[in-house]
Order: structure tokens, then sequence, then C-alpha cells
């Protein structure tokens, strides 16, 4: 008895969460370093456990993924998957995935995913993870909006910050 009142208080609380994400707006009050609500979390986690395959970047590029040549200090090489870039938003498809140099020389390591909507299919940053700390960005050199999550190597600016200062 006392489960089904736990898990249906879980589940109003989980909905509650959904109906603020339906809610949720992009503004400039959002900060650097903001926490991501438990569903956000979670969506994290799912996140994680999808692109774990592509800790190995081998598997990446088999899976279509190609280096774009694009390294960004403080962020790492990117590799794109072309197709999935469009304007919708799947936590768990990102369009880019991240990797750092290995300092001993071994494979790249992946450090974080980052999704990309092109600038002229959205004119207003696109509904991202449940919440309202996600930081997406209007590259105008790439004429993309990205957003970063750092899943794969801790970021003291926050999972979704653009930097990390632990990459080098």
């Amino acid at each position: 008895m006392m489960r089904k009142f736990v898990a249906g208080a879980l589940l109003a609380s989980l909905a509650s969460l959904a109906f603020a994400h339906d809610a949720h707006e992009h503004d400039e009050s959002k900060g650097r370093g903001n926490k991501p609500p438990p569903l956000a979390v979670l969506q994290l986690d799912e996140v994680r456990n999808a692109t774990a395959r592509f800790l190995d970047v081998d598997r990446a590029v088999k899976e279509g993924y190609v280096d774009i040549g694009l390294f960004m200090p403080q962020m790492g090489w990117h590799y794109m998957k072309e197709k999935l870039v469009d304007e919708r938003f799947d936590p768990t498809k990102p369009e880019l995935l991240v990797y750092a140099d290995d300092p001993c020389g071994g494979k790249r390591k992946l450090v974080a995913v980052e999704y990309a909507v092109p600038l002229s299919l959205s004119k207003r940053p696109p509904q991202g993870f449940i919440g309202r700390a996600d930081e997406w960005d209007a590259n105008q050199t790439f004429q993309l909006w990205t957003l970063h999550a750092w899943l794969f190597e801790y970021n003291t600016d926050g999972v979704f910050a653009p930097m990390n200062p632990r990459v080098m």
C-alpha cells in the first residue's frame, strides 16, 4: 500500500515537472553552472547510456560520425553526423561528439556530446533538456544553435556550459 502511494506521489511530481518543461522559456536569467532539475538529470543519464558506445572513437566513425577537423580549445575535436542536423532536438541522438586528445598518446577520449540546430530552421533557441539550465549558443560562424552536455568529463562551469576549462 505504501509503495503505491510513494509511486503515485513520484508520478505526480514527475508530471508537474514535465508540465513545467512545456512552459520552458529560454532567457538571460539562466546562468553558468545552473544545476539541471531532476528530470533533466534523468535525461542526461539516458543520453550517457545511449552514447557510451562512442567512448571508442572508432565506433563513432563506424556509425557515421566524421572528424570535421575542428578543434576548439576548452572543447576538443568535433565529430559530426550530418544526417542528424535538422530542426529537432533528440537527446539520445546528438549531432556531434566532442573528443579530447589523450595526453599519453592513445585514442581520443569522448568528453561531451553536442547538439546542433541550424539557425535558419529556428529563430529561437530550441526546446532542449527539461528545465532552464541548458545553455544554447547562437553560433554565427557555423549558423547553428549549439548546446554541449559534458557527460564524460566533469565541467566546473556546469554540465551545459559551452566551454570546459579541464579540456585542453
